[in-house]
């Protein structure tokens, strides 16, 4: 039962993935950015239409990247709402993960425990049961 589930539960979350994703994955654009020292922040610089727009992004993760190119997807009727195309950030987001695995744990537990070591007398209900015989219409 629990290779099963998991299995289950894997194939549903990677199929609910592409789905789910803020910008949408199948209606966005992609587009190389440059990340960038702006300011005090530091930025992924990128231009849609000639326009430029620029993303912030985490001081700590991106301060050494500074000068390289990375690829950013948005939506192209809100292109300042973009985001890094990446598998830690876009794809999977550890918050959702968590609650994902969380609900999983807590059902496969519930399930486990309604199935497991039923009463005597359920068993021995289940045991002598038979079948009534019907007629072709009932």
């Amino acid at each position: 039962m629990i290779k099963s589930s998991i299995i289950l539960f894997l194939v549903c979350f990677f199929l609910y993935l592409p789905f789910s994703r803020e910008p949408d994955y199948f209606d966005s654009e992609t587009a190389p950015a440059t990340i960038a020292l702006q300011g005090d922040s530091i930025v992924a610089a990128y231009t849609e239409f000639g326009k430029p727009y620029a993303l912030k992004l985490d001081k700590q993760t991106y301060k050494e990247k500074i000068g390289q190119q990375t690829e950013v997807i948005y939506e192209l009727r809100h292109p300042e709402h973009a985001t890094i195309n990446k598998a830690w950030g876009y794809w999977f987001i550890v918050k959702e993960i968590a609650w994902s695995f969380g609900i999983f744990t807590v059902l496969l537990g519930v399930a486990f425990a309604t199935t497991n070591k039923p009463h005597p007398d359920a068993l021995a209900e289940q045991l002598n049961y038979k079948e009534e015989v019907k007629t072709k219409y009932q």
